[in-house]
C-alpha cells in the first residue's frame, strides 16, 4: 500500500461521508467541512484530469466532452457553499459525483503511484 492508495482511500472515504449525511442530518458546518474536504480531493485530481485531457486532439469530441465536464467542475468547486440546508446539502452531493468522477477516471493517474511489482 502506497501513497497513491491512501489518496484514493481518503477521496473515497470523504465520498462516502457526503453519501452518508441525509438531507435532514448534518449541521451546515458538517457539510462545509465535508465541502471542503471533496474541493481538496477536487483541486488534487483536477489537474491531472486536465493534463490527460490537454493531450488530446482538441478537435474531437471526447475532448470537447471532457473539457466541458472539467470546467464544470472547477467552476462548481469554487462556489462557497449554499446558505439553505436543502441546497447545502444538494451542492455537497454534487460535489461528491464529481470526486467519484474523477476518482474512477483519474485516481489511478494520481501523484505518488507505485510501479506495479
Amino acid at each position: 500500500m502506497g501513497r497513491q492508495t491512501s489518496a484514493i482511500s481518503a477521496v473515497q472515504t470523504t465520498i462516502d461521508k457526503a453519501r452518508a449525511v441525509g438531507y435532514r442530518a448534518g449541521t451546515h458546518e458538517e457539510l462545509d467541512s465535508l465541502a471542503t474536504e471533496l474541493r481538496d480531493h477536487v483541486a488534487q485530481m483536477l489537474p491531472v484530469a486536465q493534463d490527460r485531457t490537454d493531450r488530446m486532439w482538441h478537435g474531437s469530441r471526447e475532448w470537447y466532452v471532457l473539457a466541458t465536464r472539467l470546467s464544470s467542475i472547477s467552476s462548481e468547486a469554487e462556489q462557497s457553499l449554499a446558505t439553505g440546508k436543502l441546497a447545502a446539502h444538494v451542492q455537497v452531493r454534487l460535489l461528491a459525483l464529481d470526486c467519484e468522477w474523477l476518482l474512477t477516471r483519474y485516481g489511478a493517474d494520481l501523484p505518488g503511484q507505485e510501479p506495479p511489482r
